[in-house]
């Protein structure tokens, strides 16, 4: 369990969502820290300068006579926590006042004035939680004041901040770091499932496993929707392959048995010349129907398959329809079938003529094959808004409602069919045909009866 963890997805997607967040709130905090530091800086440097500019005006405007008044008789609650000294022009002291708290031999010993100061605003520390802040201003008549405080030390005074952040910061990063590992081991399951299907099939060859179903409409859901649509099609497809595998072994036994037998016929020395040319004639005869046969098989497999190369041009669909007619004209007067063609106007569309009169051979084919002798057959085409449509009708025994989406399967033979002659591929090829024109064929009875086969092809 530890080992695919830690292979997972999961943990991949955690790991660095944690370090993002623990940057993240690195940062805040020490943006926070700068800022706060930073204020607390700002307001005892404020309160101090705000003396200095006090004390320096009374002084230029009173000398240091005022000054000294001003320090002895101010009542203010602060007014004994600044340490103020007059330094004259020739560095010595003019005079010191300091707080109680500050110690003599430490106020004797500030580095000031032998210490320069570069800035208006210096801090040094005292001890380890406080610091001198000691502000100077220049005056008028050369000499130098300088007004100090005691501050808490910035970094005394922020480090409980800091230590909270350390603690809060590590339990933060292991909750989150737990909580996205949670998050995205859920988010994973359904990666997880495809992964366990994909690998039954693989192993077991189970072909009917799937994905379980989701109602979510995220991508994964979506995805794992998706291979289930392809599984199930694969399925139908390797369905349909075992089938057809099945009925070509069928109808394959019996002309190659035929051919067989014809061949030792003609190998034996019967002296006929004649009997060996026709059993010839027939060896060729049935090479024919094979090769027909896997030439059809190969047309409809592509045609499925999306690989059937159409070299589409505009044709008049009534073109077909007559040539389809005058191809079997003799097998219809030779059966006595009166075959109608209604063609009211021109059907002018963008197809394969090749192809889709293919379509048209072998729907008039079929019509002519179960049309009892004396009966009818009409084809009929129409331009309609968006398509058109070829039907062909007869008024024969029609097709049981069982059967009609099977007889457009390769190789079925209906009850009806069995004793006629054919290799059940002719309506497989109209399917496959039509539906590599983008359009779709049915097959319903029609107002007299009969089969009713109705090619709908839409707008390319």
């Amino acid at each position: 369990m530890f080992d695919r963890l830690r292979q997972s997805l999961a943990l991949r997607l955690a790991v660095p969502y944690a370090l993002v967040f623990a940057l993240g709130a690195a940062a805040l905090f020490g943006e926070l820290y700068y800022l706060l530091g930073n204020a607390l800086e700002q307001r005892d440097q404020a309160a101090i300068e705000r003396r200095a500019e006090a004390l320096a005006n009374g002084y230029e405007f009173g000398g240091p006579a005022l000054l000294r008044a001003r320090l002895e008789n101010d009542t203010s609650p602060d007014a004994h926590s600044f340490f103020v000294r007059l330094i004259n022009p020739d560095g010595t002291a003019g005079f010191l006042v300091y707080p109680q708290d500050w110690i003599e031999t430490e106020v004797r010993q500030l580095p000031i004035p032998g210490y320069a100061m570069k800035r208006e605003v210096v801090r040094f520390p005292q001890n380890d939680i406080r610091d001198y802040t000691i502000a100077q201003l220049g005056l008028t008549d050369g000499r130098v004041l300088q007004v100090g405080r005691l501050t808490e030390s910035r970094s005394a005074l922020l480090a409980p901040l800091r230590r909270a952040f350390v603690v809060v910061g590590a339990g933060a990063l292991v909750l989150s770091a737990g909580i996205g590992l949670l998050l995205a081991w859920r988010a994973t399951h359904p990666l997880r499932q495809l992964a366990d299907t994909v690998r039954r099939i693989l192993e077991t060859g189970e072909l009917e496993a799937r994905v379980p179903p989701s109602e979510r409409r995220d991508e994964i859901a979506t995805l794992a929707r998706q291979l289930n649509t392809l599984l199930d099609k694969n399925a139908a497809h390797v369905r349909v392959l075992r089938e057809t595998l099945d009925n070509i072994a069928h109808d394959l036994r019996t002309p190659l048995t035929r051919l067989r037998g014809t061949a030792e016929l003609a190998l034996h020395d019967t002296g006929d010349p004649a009997e060996v040319r026709g059993a010839l004639a027939d060896c060729v005869n049935e090479s024919d129907r094979l090769l027909h046969l896997l030439e059809t098989l190969l047309d409809v497999s592509a045609a499925e398959a999306g690989a059937l190369k159409l070299n589409r041009d505009r044709v008049d669909l009534r073109t077909l329809v007559d040539r389809a007619v005058d191809l079997y004209r003799e097998v219809a007067e030779e059966r006595r079938i009166q075959v109608i063609v209604d063609q009211p106007g021109p059907v002018e569309w963008e197809a394969d003529s090749i192809r889709l009169g293919q379509a048209v051979n072998n729907l008039l084919d079929n019509a002519l094959k179960y049309t009892p002798a004396g009966g009818r057959v009409t084809i009929a085409t129409r331009l309609e808004t968006g398509a058109a449509t070829i039907v062909v009708s007869d008024n024969g025994p029609g097709v049981p409602e069982h059967e009609r989406d099977a007889i457009f399967r390769r190789l079925y033979r209906g009850d009806a069919s069995r004793s006629q002659r054919g290799l059940g591929l002719g309506l497989s090829l109209v399917k496959a045909m039509v539906e590599s024109h983008g359009g779709t064929v049915s097959v319903s009875s029609g107002p007299g009866g009969g089969a009713r086969f109705l090619v709908r092809l839409p707008a390319p």
